[in-house]
């Protein structure tokens, strides 16, 4: 796969070539999507943006990630503006700009103020209305997903977590296929890292990446971002987190199903 953006542009609408200044842009890794992603620090517009494209499957990805985001923004969520689009002949293409702030697992504010304004943050996510929403993020969808991700040899075991680095990709989902909790639906983000969290420094909270957004249990979230969270600060953050979320009455169960499907992607 090209490695630079140059030779990414001849698949670019020529009104996007203005835009896409190759000598201000940056590669970045982002997650399992498949998308390459590059930061465009300046340009014409003066401002940052980001810009994906993507093939294949991930074409795939990518155009699930335009269209949840744009669902997310006409409900008034922080999420990155969508500036341009294209989906020509195999390709896909984002042009967005930048949610204000830091992504969270960079910010410098103090980790209690952090994490009470992500609970907070991730509450108000929550509570957009799941009956409305037309996405599905249901555990037997994310299994099935799962499931074809093995199969493609895309999940690798060097990769989980310790608690299951002994089990293969095939057997970790057989696992979790026979013991799916009763879901309560919420609109969920569905993959709530630290690192797609986006803090502002007036503790406002924006959300990127928002491709596995739907209708889901509230502990796809809420047990990812505690892990997260418990990793970098430590178990007393983590529940402080849930405490600024509302969770206060925490199912031990739920979020170890939860947090052992995510490593399924």
């Amino acid at each position: 796969m090209p490695e630079t953006l140059v030779e990414r542009r001849a698949c670019l609408p020529a009104t996007w070539l203005a835009d896409v200044d190759c000598a201000a842009a940056v590669r970045i890794q982002t997650g399992m999507s498949g998308a390459q992603v590059w930061r465009i620090a300046s340009g014409r517009h003066k401002r940052e943006r980001y810009l994906k494209i993507a093939e294949g499957e991930a074409g795939q990805a990518l155009r699930r990630e335009i269209e949840r985001t744009a669902w997310l923004a006409a409900r008034n969520v922080r999420v990155p503006e969508i500036l341009c689009t294209h989906d020509g002949v195999g390709i896909v293409a984002l042009l967005t700009g930048a949610v204000a702030g830091m992504p969270a697992d960079q910010a410098v504010l103090a980790p209690s103020a952090l994490v009470a304004a992500l609970g907070r943050a991730l509450a108000g996510f929550h509570g957009l209305p799941a009956a409305n929403c037309p996405f599905n993020e249901t555990a037997r969808v994310r299994l099935e997903r799962a499931r074809h991700l093995i199969v493609q040899g895309r999940i690798e075991a060097s990769e989980f977590a310790d608690r299951n680095r002994r089990l293969s990709p095939g057997t970790l989902l057989q696992r979790l296929a026979n013991r799916i909790p009763a879901e309560e639906l919420v609109v969920a983000h569905g993959d709530a890292t630290l690192s797609n969290m986006i803090i502002d420094t007036d503790g406002t909270v924006g959300f990127v990446d928002c491709g596995h957004c739907g209708r889901a249990d509230r502990y796809l979230d809420l047990a990812v971002a505690a892990q997260d969270i418990g990793e970098r600060f430590g178990a007393t953050e983590a529940k402080a987190f849930a405490r600024a979320y509302g969770e206060t009455d925490w199912d031990t169960a739920k979020a170890g199903f939860f947090a052992d499907l995510y490593e399924l992607f």
